[in-house]
């Protein structure tokens, strides 16, 4: 009989602490900014309308979900439904949330979300196609997706939002969720190979996945370090390929459990070139635009007072009585 793989960590320490440490910084930005927009006469109405309309586009998903993609029950595809389920269990996930399987094009993906209340699970097609509906890599992709949903990442990015667009904190917040969620996944995997296979399929495709050298993969992340490999890695929401791969390697294998240092100089690009970037520049043009005519009434305003008190002053010089003569 084959021994079960020995799985060295326990629930509670799946959550990576630096997840909790940007998610403490980007908290204590985002009150202030909350206050800010709060006490603003402008500030409100936008933020109900961002909030409409993330709503709506929440919603307008989840229905395309209802309507146009199958949703997994026991009466469809009920092997993947029972995989979904233990996956829920195994990881303490007291509601299960509703799955469902996309066709995509031939995209390889899979996502979380959540509207009025309920919570989704999506996983495209060719990526069922390429893991299986009952092994350990379709177990880690659902397991990555359900730790999204244990861990409320989708609700805190929303208390969030104002903070997110901080540069290089918002991005190193976003890669922290994400590798906490691989390794939920690697707990619902059951082990090492069904975790790094299931991220291989995402790297090298369906074909040549069962193939590929998990550790040749991991050591890419180590081997790269140039200017342009730091730079992307700054400006993206997930850990590369292979540092995800090592990341995994590295609960096991201390060899791989390091992080590979950056080009310092990636930190000085990354801000200053990205979707951020551009996202505080329309910010601050808006409401620079927003301001100038409330900056230019106010001058105004202030320039009519001050010619009403010359001509006031005027007034009173022409009809004051005349100052008696010295003794």
């Amino acid at each position: 009989m084959e021994t079960p793989p020995v799985i060295p960590l326990e629930q509670h320490q799946l959550t990576l602490p630096k997840e909790n440490t940007y998610f403490t910084l980007l908290l204590i930005v985002s009150i202030l900014l909350w206050i800010a927009i709060a006490i603003s006469v402008i500030g409100i109405p936008y933020a109900l309308l961002v909030g409409l309309a993330a709503w709506m586009a929440s919603g307008l998903l989840a229905a395309r979900l209802k309507s146009e993609s199958v949703e997994v029950t026991p009466e469809q595809l009920p092997a993947l439904h029972a995989v979904h389920q233990d996956v829920c269990t195994k990881l303490g996930l007291s509601e299960v949330p509703a799955f469902y399987l996309l066709q995509a094009n031939g995209i390889l993906n899979a996502f979380a979300m959540r509207h009025s209340g309920r919570n989704f699970v999506v996983i495209y097609s060719n990526l069922l196609e390429a893991l299986g509906h009952d092994s350990p890599q379709v177990r880690f992709l659902i397991g990555h997706e359900i730790g999204h949903i244990k861990r409320g990442h989708i609700l805190k990015r929303l208390l969030l939002l104002p903070s997110l667009i901080v540069p290089l904190l918002g991005k190193a917040y976003h890669r922290a969720c994400e590798a906490t969620c691989d390794r939920f996944g690697y707990f619902a995997a059951g082990g090492i190979e069904g975790a790094t296979h299931g991220l291989l399929v995402l790297a090298g495709g369906k074909e040549a996945a069962p193939l590929l050298n998990p550790g040749a993969f991991a050591r890419q992340y180590y081997t790269n370090r140039g200017f342009f490999v730091s730079w992307h890695e700054l400006a993206a929401n997930y850990p590369t390929l292979s540092q995800r791969v090592a990341k995994i390697l590295g609960i096991t294998d201390s060899g791989f459990s390091r992080s590979a240092p950056r080009n310092p100089l990636a930190y000085l690009f990354a801000p200053l070139f990205t979707l951020q970037a551009l996202v505080i520049l329309y910010c601050v043009i808006i409401f620079g635009a927003m301001a100038l005519p409330a900056i230019k009434q106010a001058k105004a305003a202030a320039q009519r007072a001050q010619i009403i008190r010359k001509q006031n002053q005027s007034h009173n010089d022409l009809f004051a009585p005349p100052t008696p003569p010295a003794q």
